[in-house]
């Protein structure tokens, strides 16, 4: 009868073995790299949030300089019909 592999104990060979320093290493790298990318994330989100601002605010200035013309002209359209009469 065979042995069962998932019952015989692992062998590493000595030069694929990590410590624990290693490790530890390791997961300080993946942690700071992935503050990293969560920084330059947030700062994307940021840049587009003032983009998509600006040109709501650039918007509304367009719309409410047209609509103060439009009315204008209608104001100045009746002091004219008025005098004329």
């Amino acid at each position: 009868m065979t042995p069962d592999p998932t019952t015989q104990p692992l062998f590493i060979p000595e030069q694929e073995r990590v410590s624990l320093d290693e490790i530890k290493q390791r997961v300080a790298e993946v942690q700071n790299l992935a503050i990293v990318q969560a920084k330059e994330v947030a700062l994307e989100v940021y840049e587009q949030d003032v983009t998509r601002i600006a040109l709501v605010a650039v918007g509304v200035v367009v719309v409410v300089a047209s609509l103060a013309f439009y009315l204008g002209s209608r104001a100045a359209r009746r002091v004219v019909e008025v005098d004329v009469r």
